[in-house]
């Protein structure tokens, strides 16, 4: 009982999204969300309150502040051109589009990453990063706030699959993680001004990971996952907290870390590779999963449970504290999106447009509901009364109509 209420705690501890705003990739980092009055069916036909066509394409989150939806998309077939656009939550009225040149571009093959970071925003505005190594603050009414190109004199950030790590916003400071194919970086900027407050080089090693930030014995640490395993970093000043080795290195290119309760589960792509440990004690494996696997979405931790979908649709529900395997079951495809819970309702959003919702307390299907996506739904933001899913080149807000 009172492990219970130490994870209910930690865990609305930590919502931050809900009601106006869905701020980053995954929300605050936790897919967790306090939004009420969310919809818990919806098809082509009903519970669609708009959708609209986007500029170029993009496998971004969208992201959600007040009244605006913001999304990224790139244009070309070398994606020489780099698209933020802003919508109406309302009605999805497309309020400004900044479409510019790429400091960088880079073929835009199937393999490759397009757009895949997830803005970041708060009340000052919005930050977008682009594969190219372009980060841009903008003010809410499109204006420019600043500009910068990462990569320094020397460096290669051409890969195998491009980059897809997110910005990361906390206390005024945006933390980013580049790891492509080569050498990595991990920054700690000055949100409202764009410089540095500091870096770090990683290992050579790719990863498509956000870092998540997370408080702890009065310590914010910044943990990702970078040079096939672990990294914690003191995100004041950058000072390395602890490492970890790799156990099983495939997961490590795309899933982000999570936490809840001192508990930091670690996603792998192969069988035996997802961990977990306890921060009281990082340099011991709590326990590791015999079969649970996921290759894109991140695992979504709530109310005591880790839910992993692998690359085929299979569902693993395991038990936090011990790792059993709880149930396993086939959805209608995998999942890139990372799952959302709210209450416990827990919401799948597979590649092909089937989002199926699951009541946690007994494990039941309380609803499928299928979108016409006519691609793959990379991404989700939840605010009151509405999911917004996005596609490469669509936006649909799922609310009940009036």
């Amino acid at each position: 009982m009172l492990r219970a209420l130490v994870l209910a705690a930690a865990a609305s501890a930590g919502i931050a999204t809900g009601g106006d705003a869905w701020p980053g990739f995954r929300g605050d980092g936790t897919s967790l969300t306090a939004a009420g009055d969310l919809p818990g069916e919806w098809s082509d036909d009903s519970n669609l309150a708009w959708t609209v066509d986007l500029e170029g394409y993009g496998q971004s989150s969208p992201v959600v502040w007040k009244d605006r939806v913001y999304v990224t998309s790139v244009e070309g077939p070398n994606k020489e051109r780099i698209i933020t656009g802003a919508y109406r939550l309302s009605d999805g009225t497309r309020l400004w589009v900044d479409i510019r040149e790429s400091t960088s571009p880079a073929e835009a093959h199937e393999r490759m990453s397009k757009a895949a970071p997830t803005p970041a925003a708060n009340e000052a505005g919005l930050w977008v990063f682009f594969e190219s190594g372009d980060l841009i603050a903008f003010g809410h009414d499109g204006s420019e706030r600043w500009k910068r190109y990462l990569p320094r004199a020397g460096d290669s950030w051409v890969g195998n699959h491009g980059l897809g790590s997110s910005p990361r916003l906390s206390d005024g400071r945006l933390f980013l993680h580049a790891a492509p194919f080569k050498e990595g970086r991990l920054f700690a900027i000055d949100a409202a001004t764009g410089e540095d407050l500091w870096t770090r080089d990683l290992p050579a090693a790719p990863s498509f990971s956000t870092p998540i930030a997370v408080s702890h014995g009065g310590t914010e640490l910044l943990l990702t996952t970078a040079g096939g395993g672990v990294v914690a970093y003191d995100a004041a000043d950058g000072r390395e907290a602890f490492r970890r080795p790799a156990r099983g290195g495939r997961g490590y290119a795309v899933p982000s870390a999570s936490h809840a309760g001192g508990i930091v589960v670690i996603a792998s792509g192969e069988a035996g590779g997802t961990h977990s440990f306890h921060l009281d004690s990082p340099g011991d494996t709590l326990w590791t999963a015999g079969k649970a696997t996921t290759e894109f979405s991140s695992p979504l931790l709530q109310d005591g449970r880790a839910y992993l979908v692998n690359s085929v649709g299979v569902l693993f529900e395991l038990d936090l504290d011990t790792g059993t395997e709880l149930s396993a079951q086939r959805l209608p495809s995998g999942c890139w999106a990372s799952p959302i819970a709210s209450g416990t309702r827990l919401f799948f959003f597979t590649v092909d447009g089937d989002t199926v919702v699951l009541d946690q307390s007994n494990g039941q299907v309380l609803s499928r509901n299928r979108l016409s996506t006519n691609g793959r739904v990379y991404g989700v933001a939840a605010v009151n009364a509405s999911f917004i899913i996005r596609s490469g080149r669509r936006l649909w807000r799922i609310s009940p109509k009036p």
